[in-house]
């Protein structure tokens, strides 16, 4: 396992909310080793907004063109409706 993986899996699962160390953390856990080079880099980008954030989006389904930018976002999204 790269060392970039590795560090991406244990920043996803200790986010500071429950609820985001799972849904982030079960993401990162289940896929980042099929992901490319670019979505991980993505996906980096994507640990460094807000608990807030990043659950006004996935949860709650508010729009956010910053997060939605990234390809990998929507490879987010579709784990969430299996999770």
């Amino acid at each position: 396992m790269s060392d970039l993986i590795k560090k991406l899996i244990y920043r996803s699962n200790h986010r500071g909310t429950k609820e985001m160390d799972l849904l982030i953390g079960g993401f990162a856990n289940n896929n980042l080793q099929s992901l490319t080079l670019e979505e991980l880099k993505e996906f980096e980008i994507l640990l460094n907004f807000t608990d807030r954030e990043l659950s006004s989006w996935l949860v709650d389904n508010k729009k956010n063109l910053d997060i939605e930018k990234f390809s990998v976002s929507k490879k987010i999204k579709e784990f969430k409706l299996k999770f």
